[in-house]
């Protein structure tokens, strides 16, 4: 068959297409002819426009006819010193971020502590004769820590020790104590013992952890959307000068409470900083170099996770370790000098001007000619048009209504949450959708719950998480050999199913044999850090393959939530559990991550598939029989497909990842 008759049948194929998608399709149809005319107008064949052509790089359309932004970066250059700079500039933010989200270890390391017994210090008696008198022994053999002894204390001072032990010590009542003496000898200032952070107080120490947590999630929900809104560089020094007074501010808090709060407002501006360089970076690098940046912008935190340790075995006191942590955050500062706005964004705001200055001053840096000022007026222009008629023309009938009915609060509310609900209420992607978000959960749960799981394994902190921020890197790197031999679902189950085998195995020597060497307990913890952090960043990339277009950006939201989840979740878990049981935080990751494993197998493939691009979900059969939503392969003739484009990198060219317009 030819092209015309497989035209004639798509046509024919979809007669109950409704008079509102029609009157949109003619209408941007129209708009599209009439831009069509402009850009002859705005760009006539000439000659002379040749010379304009970037030196070295691909020739960017017919004498700029069709031009995209893609095609202005590639006039710009993406691979100069403008693009270098840039990225050294955007990735440091990575390096400071887990200088504050990794160091609560430390900040409130825990020494030995068991109860205070005040009558008894202040009557000179010796420490052995304290705890002889008025501190249990547990089952271990060891003293307690949070209880006591209920005896007359008053009495047994007027008595004095021995005749006190002889008489009073048959009183075998045991209460709990409220207040605690530290061993310094280990640990002179902490947090733990500067506001008594053990025992019925021991949720407040997890809690300051917790709060990192919390706060990168607000930061993502409220500066995600004010990015767009004011810009990517305002609200990236906004944050910096935040990130820089919180963080001083921080080591100042007169009471636990106070630094929780202050915690919060740390990593919720942190993760500002994070997601306007990510974007920008994202939004200023051509298709080609995009998998590059995104793999190499993580790097810097792998190194901020090893000289954390190195930082904290120097300065040992809580108050100026917080300090010492916080001095990274002062190179922020040069932001405001050195950091561009989004031409993108600015072409879309209608700021043409600043967007050209911000151009020409990068093709300057790359040795790039750009063509002239008017032209590159006219083609921003033309392009901030295309965007704004697709955002009006894929407007849904949803926020219309929503639109006519703004009086009616009520319904608004329930309409939007029927919208952010809609991945799980679509029968054919609820169930992809509750697997995907539990493997978010578990893989961010177990994540940091190893990454701080130093004291349950009895390891040194400082050594273990500087090999913890080493074996960052491999990571990073080995998993793109690993998807592209065996796809996305066998490496997923493996990873998982590794992580799980690692920390259950260390598990069951910490309960079946306590002696082990702390050696291979680290090995097997970090084993199993390194299978978890390849497969949390595999899930994040399965997850935006597994979802058509429509839905794609909702369910990478609603599964990052989940993943906050499981990471606030986890200091309580290793600080609370662990100091119940200490094999037991281990046996819950490794359980949680032989589920995940088992659970990730039902997802289907996504290698080699292309991606669903409509607004509606179509059933189509995989190659085994299987219902697989979202993704087409070729079975046999009554199936319609959909070919996978390669891009000239090797990777599917899909409209989410690799997309060339605004």
């Amino acid at each position: 068959m030819n092209g015309d008759s497989k035209d004639t049948e798509d046509k024919n194929s979809d007669p109950g297409k409704d008079n509102a998608v029609l009157k949109d399709e003619t209408k941007h149809n129209k708009l599209k002819e009439d831009e069509n005319v402009s850009e002859k107008e705005v760009y006539p064949k000439k000659q002379e426009d040749s010379e304009h052509a970037n030196n070295g790089e691909a020739e960017t359309g017919n004498n700029l006819h069709d031009i995209t932004f893609e095609n202005l970066l590639q006039l710009v250059g993406t691979r100069g010193r403008w693009n270098v700079l840039l990225f050294v500039l955007c990735a440091y933010s990575t390096f400071v971020s887990p200088m504050q989200t990794l160091s609560y270890q430390f900040l409130g390391a825990t020494p030995d502590y068991w109860c205070r017994v005040d009558p008894l210090l202040d009557a000179g008696w010796t420490q052995e004769q304290i705890f002889s008198f008025a501190i249990p022994i547990n089952e271990e053999g060891k003293h307690e820590s949070c209880l006591m002894y209920d005896h007359n204390y008053t009495r047994a001072v007027e008595m004095g020790y021995v005749e006190a032990a002889a008489t009073l010590h048959n009183n075998t009542a045991i209460v709990p104590c409220y207040t605690r003496d530290f061993n310094r000898s280990q640990y002179q200032s902490t947090m733990t013992t500067e506001w008594d952070l053990v025992c019925e107080r021991r949720a407040l120490y997890s809690t300051t952890q917790a709060a990192a947590q919390i706060g990168k999630f607000a930061g993502a929900f409220l500066l995600g959307y004010l990015l767009d809104l004011y810009g990517r560089r305002r609200i990236v020094l906004w944050c910096s000068m935040l990130s820089i007074l919180s963080a001083f501010g921080s080591a100042l808090s007169p009471v636990v409470e106070v630094y929780i709060f202050m915690k919060v407002v740390i990593m919720a501006v942190m993760a500002g900083i994070y997601l306007g360089c990510i974007t920008l970076l994202m939004e200023t690098s051509g298709r080609r170099e995009r998998t590059m940046v995104s793999a190499l912008f993580v790097v810097p935190w792998a190194l901020g996770y090893m000289i954390l340790p190195g930082v904290a075995y120097l300065v040992r006191p809580w108050k100026w370790l917080q300090a010492a942590t916080s001095l990274p955050t002062l190179p922020l500062v040069l932001y405001y000098w050195f950091l561009p706005e989004s031409p993108r964004w600015l072409i879309l705001q209608g700021r043409h001007q600043e967007a050209l200055e911000i151009l020409a001053s990068a093709a300057k840096l790359n040795k790039k000619t750009l063509p002239s000022e008017e032209k590159l007026l006219a083609t921003m222009q033309l392009l901030q048009k295309k965007a704004s008629t697709e955002k009006d023309t894929d407007l849904s009938d949803f926020e219309r209504n929503t639109k006519r009915d703004h009086w009616n609060a009520v319904r608004r509310v329930v309409s939007v949450t029927k919208k952010y609900l809609a991945v799980l209420r679509v029968r054919e992607l609820r169930g992809r959708a509750l697997i995907v978000f539990y493997c978010w959960f578990t893989a961010s749960l177990v994540y940091y719950g190893i990454s701080l799981n130093a004291t349950n394994i009895s390891a040194d902190p400082y050594l273990y998480i500087f090999l913890g921020g080493l074996l960052e890197l491999p990571s990073y790197f080995l998993l793109w050999p690993l998807m592209a031999c065996l796809g996305r679902v066998k490496p997923l189950a493996l990873l998982y199913l590794l992580c799980a085998i690692a920390i259950l195995i260390m598990s069951s020597l910490i309960y079946f044999y306590p002696a082990a060497p702390i050696g291979l307990l680290m090995f097997l913890s970090l084993s199993g850090k390194v299978a978890i952090t390849m497969g949390f960043h595999l899930i994040w990339l399965f997850t935006l393959e597994l979802f058509p277009t429509k839905y794609r950006s909702l369910a990478t939201s609603q599964a990052s939530v989940c993943a906050r989840v499981g990471s606030v979740s986890s200091p309580y878990l290793n600080d609370i559990l662990g100091e119940l049981v200490t094999w037991a935080p281990s046996a819950v990751f490794s359980i949680l991550s032989l589920i995940a494993a088992v659970l990730s197998i039902i997802l289907p493939e996504t290698k080699g598939r292309a991606l669903s691009e409509g607004n509606t979900i179509e059933k189509r059969a995989d190659s085994q029989g299987k219902n697989n939503l979202g993704f087409s392969v070729e079975t046999d003739h009554r199936t319609r497909f959909l070919k996978t484009t390669e891009a000239d990198d090797g990777e599917p060219d899909t409209k989410e990842s690799m997309t060339t317009h605004i």
